[in-house]
């Protein structure tokens, strides 16, 4: 494996994809083949979410609930964010994973990103995790996840509102994290850090 050195300038990718897609193992071998900080949502703000959706009288593991959606899922995303400006700013190369599904398609936030580390002089990328329903069912079965219980429940409904061909709206990574995928997933993730590492 490859490490950046201190030298590097400081980078920011966003790993995104739907759950279940692989976003979190990409995110950790990615991490692993370039020896930056990895910034998970959910390990950040899942205590802080089930609490607050209890505390609003619904479903700790309701990820689609409108007090989720609303009040929530905002403070998430802050939280993950304010982490990552944290550690730029103390020189820390950062791979933030989260769904991303709204933002990576929002022209405006990635376009305020992008400025803010343009700014600073830290390098900006993405990498969408692609996969399809039947691979993504099977690791939300397999990683038996309280949170995924929703989902797996009203899988029909859930699946209803996934669009298969979502990309975020800048230049990004793209890996197939299909379970009959040509080429396996750290294969592709250490192609990522070696083109990030060699334009440095």
């Amino acid at each position: 494996m490859t490490t950046g050195l201190a030298t590097d300038p400081t980078t920011l990718i966003l790993v995104a994809g739907y759950a279940g897609s692989g976003k979190s193992e990409a995110g950790k071998l990615l991490a692993a083949a370039t020896g930056w900080a990895m910034l998970d949502k959910d390990t950040i703000s899942r205590p802080m979410t089930e609490r607050l959706l209890t505390a609003l009288g619904g479903d700790p593991d309701d990820r689609h609930s409108s007090s989720y959606l609303e009040q929530v899922r905002p403070l998430e995303y802050e939280c993950l964010m304010k982490t990552v400006w944290e550690n730029l700013e103390c020189g820390t190369s950062v791979v933030a994973v989260a769904p991303f599904l709204a933002e990576s398609v929002d022209r405006q936030w990635t376009s305020r990103v992008a400025r803010r580390c343009r700014r600073s002089g830290n390098r900006f990328a993405t990498v969408w995790v692609d996969s399809d329903l039947e691979s993504m069912r099977d690791r939300l079965i397999s990683r038996n996840a309280s949170r995924d219980t929703w989902k797996l429940t009203h899988w029909p409904t859930y699946t209803g509102g996934i669009d298969l061909e979502l990309r975020p709206v800048i230049p990004h990574h793209l890996i197939d994290n299909r379970i009959g995928a040509a080429r396996p997933l750290a294969e592709q993730v250490e192609g990522v850090a070696q083109l990030l590492l060699g334009s440095s």
